[in-house]
């Protein structure tokens, strides 16, 4: 669908998160699961620290990112 999109912090905790509450398939608005897998290896291939964040920052997007899942 044009337009849908979804927001994720850029870590592999996150990513197994998402995964795991199925976060993708709700916001992506999908009948089934999307495959993620490129997604994963993207994010593991970024190190430990994400892209351009220390980890204090990386730690308060994911815990930011909980919380809007919960929802």
């Amino acid at each position: 669908m044009p337009g849908r999109g979804a927001w994720l912090t850029p870590t592999v905790e996150a990513y197994e998160l998402a995964v795991k509450r199925r976060a993708f398939r709700r916001a992506l608005r999908l009948e089934r699961d999307p495959d993620t897998s490129a997604v994963r290896e993207y994010l593991a291939g970024l190190g430990p620290d994400g892209p351009n964040s220390t980890a204090l920052e990386r730690q308060d997007m994911t815990e930011q990112a909980e919380r809007l899942m919960d929802n």
